[in-house]
This record gives C-alpha cells, structure tokens and sequence, in this order.
C-alpha cells in the first residue's frame, strides 16, 4: 500500500490551519523525523486498526508545540502547561489520523497507542515534514502487516 505524501501534506496543513490557524510550510522530510528524534520534542502515536493496521507518529520541537497549544487556548506560550501542550500535540495527531482514515485502504479506526507498542513487519509508507517559524514538524505513516505486539 502507498500514501501519497501530497495527500498527507495536504491533511496536516488542512488540520493545523483550520484548528488553529498556524500556517505550515512543507520541508523536505528526509531526516527531519530522525533529527526530531534527538532534539527536545514532543511525540504522539496514533494507532489505526481494521483493514489497515498502523500508526501516525508526529513529532514536532517545542516550540511548535507551545505555539499549537497558545493559538488551540487563545493564550500567550508562558501560560501554557505541560499537558496544555502535550493535550494540543495529541489532539492534532488524532484529528490528522482521523482525516487519513479517508484515503487510507478499507475501514479502520483511530486509537491511542500505549507507550512500548511496536508492530511486526512495520513498514513506513509515507513522511510530511514542515517547519512553523523555523522549527521542525514532521509526520510518518507507518503500517504493519501484523497486529501490535508490546515490546516490553
């Protein structure tokens, strides 16, 4: 299965500029996902299960973070907590998902993904990645011809 990465870009800035208002703009997404690995980031896994078995990782700095959850809570970024800014990240990654649901294969469903989940055969089959403000976003669709294991 592909997923063209227009139409996942497409999503995501649909999503961030209509939620919240916060222009992205495309990057090349080569190495951005594992830069974010390493930096001071903010992660969110969302699991689609059915028909197509997978997951939505983002990963997004800080500092889009912060600005996700002032712009989500009308509020300046020094009032925003800690689960202000994780709650933002993980509404986003799951109205993203919901979104794929309409161009992914067959019927599936958006969950959480508990953390230590991995998948078998697990195959990533599209990138987006943008910057907000010069800091880094960026998102992976990831499928699995198997069933989430733990790998606990």
């Amino acid at each position: 299965m592909s997923l063209a990465t227009a139409d996942l870009e497409r999503i995501i800035r649909t999503v961030w500029s209509t939620q919240l208002g916060l222009d992205l703009s495309p990057t090349d997404a080569s190495g951005l996902a594992a830069a974010l690995r390493a930096e001071d980031t903010v992660l969110v896994k969302v699991h689609f299960v059915g028909e197509f078995n997978g997951r939505l990782e983002q990963r997004c700095s800080r500092h889009v973070s912060l600005s996700a959850a002032a712009a989500a809570f009308a509020a300046s970024g020094k009032d925003m907590g800690t689960s202000d800014i994780r709650d933002t990240a993980a509404e986003m990654a799951h109205m993203t998902a919901g979104n794929l649901k309409s161009v992914l294969p067959g019927r599936c469903e958006v969950s959480n993904v508990e953390p230590g989940e991995s998948f078998e055969n697990a195959r990533v089959i599209a990138v987006a990645g943008f910057t907000f403000e010069g800091e880094p976003l960026a998102v992976e669709v990831i499928q699995s011809s198997g069933s989430p294991v733990t790998d606990r």
